[in-house]
């Protein structure tokens, strides 16, 4: 996983990336939120837009009421700890994904090629690959 933190001029300043052995995405993406406000801190800045993609991460962070996947129970009470040493974070949801929602099943053929050349199976990207 990893995460990026720019500035106000939307310019990277700061990133890091982090090994997971999480079951889940919902479980990456809640961690990221913590490694990246972990690292915001770390840097003291005091004024957060935090912007993910998983609209359940960002719901369960934007609204107490809301009752989140028991996976992320953890990591959200942990970004509820590291609230305090900021003066500010808002929370945004990223634009939705690019590609396709079953991208796991019919990957972009960039991806496919990339998992064939680590030798790993990945499905036909047309009728091209069919061996006929």
């Amino acid at each position: 996983m990893g995460v990026i933190i720019r500035n106000h001029r939307g310019f990277s300043i700061a990133g890091d990336s982090f090994h997971s052995s999480h079951n889940s995405t919902i479980e990456v993406e809640a961690d990221a939120v913590v490694k990246g406000l972990q690292l915001a801190a770390h840097m003291k800045i005091q004024n957060i837009i935090l912007e993910s993609d998983c609209q359940e991460v960002i719901r369960a962070l934007d609204n107490t009421e809301f009752c989140p996947n028991w996976r992320i129970s953890p990591m959200i009470d942990k970004v509820n700890h590291l609230k305090p040493l900021f003066n500010g974070i808002k929370w945004k949801l990223a634009k939705l994904r690019l590609c396709s929602q079953d991208w796991a099943n019919r990957p972009p053929t960039s991806l496919i090629s990339i998992l064939r050349n680590d030798g790993l199976p990945g499905p036909p990207s047309s009728t091209s690959d069919r061996v006929f």
